[in-house]
């Protein structure tokens, strides 16, 4: 590729004159002329991330996920990518791994980059992010983590987790296992099992509480031991990706989902309903989860006010997973 060096030297210029060009700066037009056709020729796109390290306005939002191989992740990034390309931003991407302490690395990594805000998909909210927030000179928005003090995105998980239990308890199931995850996730790990326990409990129904991981592979081990001789006939995982581990290991022990045994799960990612049988689960809506998050910050970054938390409805989505234990 062509270097503004070379294009300099072919269009008999300096190197600062074809910078001023590039950045609308001021050049006559017979240089402007010149520059252009040398540039046409070798069809040269300038590198707009070096050239907004250069400059104090930036075309790019920093975007913070938990893992590259979350649904729910990938989901809210095509929603949060569509919206700031209609906007005129690209994003960088810095992965954690489920990491805290990467959170933190990352909101300040990424204001070195000089990027024009932050979107951080959070895994909880502690006090170094919000001495970070008060650090760095560009707004940032969390998704699925509220406090007091930060702009966020998320949903009711407390409601959400009624919301399936109330429609599951017409299925007639006596017991209940719910896999969850650390309550360090308070929005996942606390109020969503709080919904789910609650609920069933009203109802007169108690509910055996399990603890994991949000990794697939760790949830089928789980159910491998847990479905070797079931106690419940019904489980319900905290998200999609936790209840496809359940489906592996109930093959391979022999049980079919939605005879033998009823699974849940929440999310409604994209893959859920190509399961046998399909999954009954909680659509998050993720994607409208990513354009509300990205038109929330650029309303920050352009100075116009925003609710401090805007809230996504969830919607159940009833499917073969969950047969009537009546």
């Amino acid at each position: 590729m062509i270097t503004i060096r070379q294009i300099a030297q072919e269009a008999g210029v300096s190197k600062s004159t074809v910078s001023r060009y590039l950045n609308d700066g001021y050049v006559s037009e017979e240089t402007a002329e010149k520059i252009k056709l040398v540039i046409e020729k070798y069809n040269y796109v300038p590198n707009e991330f070096a050239r907004t390290l250069k400059s104090d306005k930036s075309n790019f939002i920093g975007v913070i996920i938990p893992r590259i191989d979350s649904p729910s992740a990938m989901s809210m990034l095509d929603g949060i990518n569509r919206t700031a390309r209609e906007e005129g931003y690209q994003i960088l991407i810095s992965n954690t791994d489920l990491a805290v302490e990467r959170e933190i690395e990352s909101i300040y990594s990424l204001m070195q980059n000089k990027v024009a805000g932050i979107i951080l998909i959070a895994t909880e909210i502690t006090p170094q992010h919000l001495e970070a927030q008060e650090a760095i000179s560009v707004p940032i928005l969390f998704i699925g983590q509220n406090h007091a003090d930060v702009f966020s995105v998320n949903h009711d998980n407390y409601a959400a987790g009624k919301k399936l239990a109330s429609h599951l308890l017409s299925f007639n199931h006596q017991t209940v296992t719910y896999i969850g995850v650390t309550e360090n996730d308070y929005s996942i790990g606390v109020e969503r099992k709080r919904g789910i326990r609650e609920t069933f409990q009203e109802a007169g129904v108690s509910v055996t509480e399990v603890m994991s991981t949000f990794r697939t592979k760790d949830n089928y081990y789980l159910a491998l031991d847990l479905l070797k001789k079931p106690r419940s006939t019904l489980y319900i995982c905290a998200t999609d990706n936790m209840a496809m581990g359940f489906y592996r290991a109930a093959h391979e022990l022999g049980l079919m989902v939605g005879k033998d045994i009823s699974l849940a799960g929440f999310g409604g990612y994209a893959f859920s309903e190509f399961l046998t049988p399909p999954l009954t689960t909680m659509d998050f809506h993720h994607e409208l989860v990513g354009e509300t998050a990205a038109f929330n910050l650029f309303a920050q970054i352009q100075g116009r006010d925003i609710a401090r938390e805007s809230i996504i409805a969830v919607t159940f989505l009833k499917r073969d997973s969950v047969v009537d234990n009546a």
